[in-house]
């Protein structure tokens, strides 16, 4: 008898394989994975560089600039904004209807009914 989990994690490779070849995609390249773990690398071999990217990083993320990059979106960035806004509240109400397994309201302690 093979264990669930050997069994699921053959699945899901064989099921990647699939959807690898179905989609004609390849795996990254070593230099991309390269460029990825650099930053990681050079963090842990200097934890004080982190402080200091977290100060220019923090410039970045001030009200003023959030304020003016969203003032300089266009109607085609607005436009997928609006629909990925869509697509999570709907993921959110789907995954809230199955885990309540009701469709319209809460269940309720108290006996009323309306």
């Amino acid at each position: 008898m093979i264990p669930p989990t050997i069994y699921y994690s053959r699945v899901g490779l064989e099921l990647s394989k699939l959807v690898f070849q179905g989609q004609k995609m390849s795996p990254p390249s070593f230099a991309s994975f390269q460029a990825y773990l650099q930053p990681l690398i050079n963090a842990a071999r200097h934890p004080a560089s982190v402080f200091t990217q977290t100060t220019t990083t923090s410039n970045t993320m001030a009200p003023e600039t959030i304020l003016g990059q969203m003032r300089n979106l266009n109607g085609q960035q607005m436009v997928g904004g609006v629909v990925v806004l869509a697509e999570a509240i709907g993921f959110f109400s789907v995954g809230e209807m199955l885990g309540r397994f009701k469709l319209v309201g809460y269940r309720s302690s108290n006996g009323e009914h309306h």
